[in-house]
């Protein structure tokens, strides 16, 4: 209904083409939520022999379409990350699932889910060296991994904190990660789950709950581990 106001107004010029500019520019998505009004909205053409290849000039209807495209191909792009990162997961907690003991749980994890989730890195940061170097665990004192640790079952996606160091161990450098903070179950103190990154996966919250779904899982697996 805004957008029939918007045009009816600009028609008739009952307002200056100021206050329409203004109302653009303070609701720049305007023309993305309603394309259709794009129909009733003429534009100068603008011939292609006339672009100005140095300034880069574009004309604003193509602007506004090649935005409509980009909006649509980022939603696209989002529900096949989504899909193909269930597919993975589901099928790697059917692998967990079948494991009978921790260290067959901690070697899946560390040596093989890296390279199915097309990641550099997945492990458990954890305070307690004896489990830390018995599993070729991260091992990191308290105080750094509660800088991190959340309350239980929290997961964060973000840049990675270079101050922390958290992977400084790893072969190539990890641009953005999801923590997971574990319960104490297993490790009885705060323990973080981590997965990291060389480049932004971890940076749009993309697959943000297939990650804690499976983060879940691994932390109930542990669960069964924790007297041994």
């Amino acid at each position: 209904m805004l957008n029939e106001i918007l045009l009816s107004l600009m028609i008739k010029k009952k307002i200056k083409n100021e206050q329409v500019v203004d109302f653009l520019e303070k609701n720049p998505d305007f023309f993305i939520n309603n394309p259709n009004t794009l129909k009733k909205v003429n534009f100068p053409i603008k011939k292609n022999e006339e672009f100005d290849e140095k300034s880069k000039v574009v004309p604003f209807k193509d602007w506004i379409i090649e935005s409509l495209k980009n909006v649509q191909k980022n939603i696209i792009d989002n529900a096949r990350h989504n899909f193909l990162t269930q597919q993975k997961i589901h099928e790697s907690v059917i692998d967990i699932l079948r494991i009978d003991n921790v260290k067959d749980l901690l070697i899946f994890i560390k040596d093989v889910l890296p390279s199915k989730f097309n990641i550099e890195v997945i492990n458990i940061v954890t305070s307690n060296k004896t489990i830390s170097i018995k599993y070729n665990l991260i091992f990191k004192n308290e105080i750094i991994i509660n800088k991190v640790y959340g309350k239980k079952n929290q997961l964060i996606m973000d840049a990675v904190d270079n101050q922390l160091k958290i992977f400084e161990g790893s072969n190539q450098e990890i641009y953005s990660n999801a923590i997971y903070s574990l319960g104490q179950e297993f490790f009885s103190i705060p323990s973080l789950l981590v997965f990291g990154s060389k480049d932004k996966h971890f940076l749009n919250n993309k697959a943000y709950d297939f990650i804690l779904f499976f983060s879940n899982v691994v932390q109930e697996k542990l669960k069964q581990f924790s007297n041994e």
